[in-house]
């Protein structure tokens, strides 16, 4: 996206420690919304803590089924058949919903608070799934990748890829703010913040560090697992979130941002 909403810095004159303990809250309250929980929403934040909280637990107990049961073709049937129908449900919706007349009229059936709210809380899910739903294809399909004469090689490749993804999308988002990886401006087809188009940070040399670089953790959690099939999975969602990007984001950054000027 391409408006800011940076987070908020600690007063002038602070303490240290408080300003560092305001700093790492902050951090989380970024890394769990990345991860589908805007803690930094007070409205049925135990309801929705709760919903991500079992969706979590799930996840974490599907893939130590399906790491047990690695090679059966069921599991095998099954993983692919949840990654398609989470690949269709997030970038399928995602390309129907945002700004398009979905959404408007969505928000002027429910009102623009309860629209948003609604909207930000299945985002989330689906941000959940997406990466629960590679995590168990890569865990039905692993040491598909050759052993090599250095123990833990893909280990480290894929902690390196992990770090340096990861830390870019992180970056970004701070950059931009919650309300803008939830897409909020297209949503509701205007500027929600007054920072403007980035030009700063990871945009400084990356034209969009989150669907780019920032996707270089899916690909580090493959190498992990060994997965081909993991690796596949990964590229194929990220040539998806591109085909988006031509098709609803970038003519929206154009129209709204730019005055109508290319980037």
């Amino acid at each position: 996206m391409a408006e800011t909403t940076e987070l908020a810095p600690a007063p002038a004159g602070a303490p240290s420690f408080h300003a560092a303990r305001r700093g790492l809250g902050q951090l989380a309250v970024a890394v769990m919304g990345m991860s589908g929980l805007r803690l930094d929403q007070p409205e049925r934040r135990w309801l929705r803590t709760g919903v991500w909280a079992c969706v979590v637990a799930a996840g974490f107990a599907a893939e130590e089924q399906f790491r047990t049961a690695a090679g059966s073709g069921a599991v095998r049937w099954a993983a692919v058949g949840y990654a398609l129908v989470i690949a269709v449900l997030y970038y399928g919706g995602l390309t129907a919903v945002l700004d398009t007349a979905v959404a408007r009229r969505f928000t002027h059936a429910v009102g623009e608070a309860r629209a948003v709210a609604r909207f930000d809380f299945v985002l989330g899910l689906l941000f959940l799934q997406q990466g629960l739903c590679q995590g168990l294809l890569m865990a039905a399909f692993p040491g598909q990748l050759p052993e090599v004469g250095v123990d833990g090689l893909w280990v480290v490749l894929g902690v390196v890829l992990g770090i340096v993804g990861f830390g870019t999308k992180l970056w970004a988002t701070w950059l931009t703010g919650l309300d803008t990886y939830y897409c909020r401006d297209m949503f509701l087809g205007r500027v929600t913040a007054s920072g403007g188009y980035v030009v700063r940070g990871p945009y400084r040399w990356l034209r969009n560090p989150m669907y780019g670089v920032g996707n270089l953790h899916g690909y580090g959690v493959a190498l992990c697992y060994r997965s081909v099939a993991g690796l596949v999975c990964v590229a194929v969602f990220q040539v998806l979130i591109y085909v988006f990007y031509f098709v609803r984001e970038k003519p929206f950054i154009v129209r709204v941002y730019l005055g109508g000027a290319a980037a």
